[in-house]
């Protein structure tokens, strides 16, 4: 088992297809003119968001867990 350090890296190392797919869903939705699929595009395009958000907090957490305060 790795630790927390390691682990935040894995973290960091999955955000990229994350920000990639971001990158191609609002390319699609730019181009996308029915107001059905630009609803789905963007349920999708926040989800990702959450995710990406998320996963950026977890691995500022875990590169910091053993940071002391002064």
């Amino acid at each position: 088992m790795g630790t927390l350090w390691d682990l935040a890296q894995e973290y960091r190392a999955n955000q990229l297809p994350i920000e990639r797919r971001l990158e191609d869903l609002r390319t699609e939705l730019a181009q996308t003119t029915s107001l059905e699929a630009r609803r789905r595009l963007r349920h999708r395009i926040n989800v990702l968001e959450k995710m990406l958000a998320d996963s950026r907090r977890y691995v500022f957490e875990m590169e910091h867990y053993y940071d002391t305060e002064e």
